[in-house]
């Protein structure tokens, strides 16, 4: 009986040893040492963080960390390998380890979020099974090349900027919830979301090519800003927050053959310089925003745009009419209380402005005519009168000297 009583607490308090082993608030690991005496636990629950002095960090046998995994502000450590690791509930954080060159996680499939910053030396990502859910991304400063081994098909946050090597990103990504950002990373950088139905904000900066065939909803805001393709298509957009597209030198053609609505963030096209056609909205019908057109463009033809809530404002050093946008202000479709649009050429506001002076000149002259006639007519009358009072008096004085010698 003490024998088995025995045992039995012995058992316990083993068991009792390893939780409080592989449970901590903390991990502060300080040596490779540290972490072989936890690669006995399948899951550890707790915060792990590396310390900026290790070398090398090798986790063997954890198969979950319940928490958050971080190294930071190291220039010794080269390599971070998790042969066994399958989930990370909290974030992935690397952060300004200027020789860690490789990353490496057979296993891992699952990560509360990646935040990694400043990783000069990593080219490339050994993610063996993949990484198919990742809730938010932060990836800057880094020398990747792709994103091979991260694949995911819904994010609340994807921000991708300054990874000056990363040519190319192409997820099956269907939807996302915050942001997609993909801003600076290699000049000839290719984006490719075959999937991506809805968006909350897409922001595109410095890029050579997108493909987004299925995008139906842009919630908040679409931003093409400082890119290098020469065409840009959304062919099956409905509907967005708000569309910018601002200095893409090389743009030459949008088309955006379905869209219908954009909503109070507004339409803005501006300094694209050799984009001299804005006719790619066929079927846009109302604008609940501003709308600002600036550039060297010859037609900005809205067909079916009846409405415009916020002011409008074009400028073409193209050759451009105005007429169109006059028309729609003179009928109470431009709602906002700002209405400019001028051209290089001849715009039609300029030349309504010339035909009312001309008009308004013609009523001046006729009326001068006029007034010349009546007062000719005045004059001839006037003219006129002396004399006949010269007759009457004539007239008068002969009668009156008849009668004076007949009498007499």
């Amino acid at each position: 009986m003490f024998k088995k009583l025995l045992v039995s607490s012995l058992a316990l308090a083993a068991s009792v040893n390893a939780a409080s082993t592989c449970n901590k608030t903390e991990f502060a690991i300080t040596s490779q040492s540290d972490l072989d005496a936890l690669s006995s636990c399948t899951t550890l629950t707790g915060d792990v963080i590396l310390s900026s002095d290790m070398v090398t960090a090798n986790l063997n046998g954890i198969e979950t960390i319940a928490g958050s995994l971080t190294a930071s502000n190291s220039s010794t450590l080269t390599s971070i390998i998790a042969p066994d690791l399958q989930t990370i509930t909290g974030t992935l954080n690397l952060n300004t380890l200027t020789i860690l060159d490789t990353i490496s996680f057979a296993s891992l499939s699952s990560i509360g979020a990646i935040d990694w910053i400043t990783l000069p030396h990593v080219t490339g990502l050994s993610f063996n099974t993949g990484v198919t859910s990742c809730p938010s991304v932060y990836i800057s400063d880094t020398s990747l090349t792709s994103l091979d081994g991260i694949d995911l098909s819904s994010v609340t946050t994807l921000d991708l900027n300054n990874n000056l090597y990363l040519s190319e990103v192409s997820m099956d990504l269907s939807y996302a919830s915050n942001s997609i950002d993909i801003s600076f990373n290699g000049n000839s950088a290719t984006i490719s979301f075959p999937s991506l139905l809805w968006a909350n904000n897409l922001t595109i900066q410095d890029v050579e090519s997108v493909s987004i065939p299925k995008l139906s909803t842009v919630n908040g805001s679409l931003l093409l800003i400082n890119n290098t393709f020469t065409s840009f298509e959304a062919s099956n957009l409905t509907t967005a927050g708000g569309i910018t597209i601002d200095d893409n030198d090389e743009l030459t053609n949008i088309s955006f053959p379905k869209l219908t609505t954009i909503n109070e963030a507004g339409l803005e096209i501006a300094n694209n310089s050799q984009l001299d056609d804005l006719s790619g909205f066929p079927v846009l019908k109302t604008d609940n925003g501003a709308l600002t057109l600036y550039g060297d463009f010859d037609n900005a033809t809205f067909p079916d745009l009846t409405l415009v809530k916020g002011a409008v404002t074009v400028k073409s050093t193209g050759d451009f009419s105005c007429a169109t946008f006059n028309k729609m202000k003179s009928s109470s479709n431009i709602k906002g209380s700002k209405y400019t649009c001028s051209a290089a050429s001849s715009s039609t506001s300029a030349s309504s402005t010339s035909t009312s002076s001309s008009t308004h000149a013609a009523s001046s002259s006729s009326a001068a005519s006029t007034t010349t006639s009546s007062s000719s007519a005045a004059s001839s009358s006037s003219a006129a009168s002396p004399a006949l009072v010269g007759t009457s008096s004539t007239l008068v004085g002969g009668i009156l000297a008849a009668i004076f010698f007949g009498v007499f």
